[in-house]
């Protein structure tokens, strides 16, 4: 009598669409969660880009300004509720100690309901020679939005004072190991002194542990017979190759060589313009150098005019407009 297999179709095509449902459904879950992971890591991200960009424009405007008429000076600067990429931010600069051009920068984000708050403790370096250093970071962090409120500002200077020290301690002690690890002739010994062995393992279970590092090879020198040149004949030579460096006194009277355009006079470095000096002005008596300005008194006004128009005994402008930085006020 041959069996009927139809009574097993059915509960075959229950678990088969059973096994599919589950299947889907994790799938699902799965595309959620990593959706939901990368929303928030995109989330942080646009955060970070903001308090950056928005720390770059500090560093630029304090080197505009130069530390001595920097804008937040003997005052917090706070800003709140500005907008940024669609960002919402709040930002607070303020001195820190001031005789080491040392400022703090707190900057404050908030996506959606999401909140960062992102603190720089910078210093700033007068250094004409290298602008890529003018301002550089003694410490970066975060901590909780609430910080940023100025009532918190002994308490997060406690905590960044804290991680500094810690950080110059353990600098103490990972100078001992290093001389300590440069006195070792093994990689037993060398992982002994760094207590890096894996838990559970010995320098047995290790290839040539015991093996002496190799010894630095010396590469044997002779005396030169070559004759040392003078140094006399060296500077010479340089002279070929190199200008002679100018050198400025001060009080000099000058002159303002563009012979067409009025150059401006500002109250500071790239400030606003309180005067124009007419083409080709003589009698101008300069005082002093800040940055690409000479300090200029004109017609009862002390001011400040950019070099490349003023000649002065020592040195020669060129005579070039320069480019204005962003932010600076323009010509009137």
């Amino acid at each position: 009598m041959q069996k009927n297999s139809t009574g097993y179709v059915f509960p075959l095509i229950l678990l088969a669409t059973l096994s599919i449902s589950f299947f889907i459904i994790t799938l699902v879950q799965l595309q959620s969660s990593h959706h939901n992971q990368l929303q928030h890591l995109n989330s942080y991200q646009q955060a970070l880009n903001v308090a950056y960009s928005v720390n770059v424009d500090v560093t630029g405007q304090i080197r505009e300004k130069q530390w001595a008429n920097r804008f937040f000076k003997g005052k917090p600067f706070i800003k709140t509720g500005q907008t940024l990429f669609g960002t919402t931010y709040d930002m607070a600069v303020e001195d820190h100690e001031p005789d080491k051009c040392t400022f703090n920068v707190k900057i404050r984000t908030t996506i959606g309901e999401k909140r960062n708050l992102f603190y720089w403790r910078q210093r700033y370096v007068p250094n004409m020679l290298d602008f890529t250093r003018v301002v550089f970071p003694v410490f970066f962090g975060e901590f909780e939005p609430e910080m940023f409120e100025p009532a918190k500002k002994t308490e997060i200077d406690k905590l960044v004072d804290e991680s500094l020290k810690n950080a110059a301690d353990n600098q103490s002690n990972l100078d001992d190991i290093i001389k300590n690890v440069a006195q070792k002739n093994t990689p037993e010994d060398i992982l002994k002194e760094l207590g890096a062995l894996p838990p559970g393992k010995s320098a047995d279970d290790l290839k040539d542990a015991a093996k002496p590092r190799p010894v630095v090879a010396k590469v044997p020198t002779k005396p030169s017979n070559v004759a040392k040149p003078k140094i006399s004949e060296i500077k010479e030579e340089i002279k070929t190759y190199i200008d002679p460096v100018e050198t400025l006194n001060y009080p000099a009277t000058g002159k303002i060589v563009e012979d067409y355009w009025s150059v401006m006079l500002r109250d500071a470095p790239w400030g606003d313009v309180i005067a124009k000096i007419p083409p080709l002005t003589t009698g101008l008596t300069v005082t002093g150098l800040q940055g690409d300005f000479f300090e200029v008194e004109y017609n009862g006004k002390t001011g400040y005019s950019h070099m490349n128009y003023v000649w002065i005994p020592g040195h020669t402008p060129s005579g070039i407009e320069p480019p204005r930085p962003p932010g600076a006020p323009p010509p009137k």
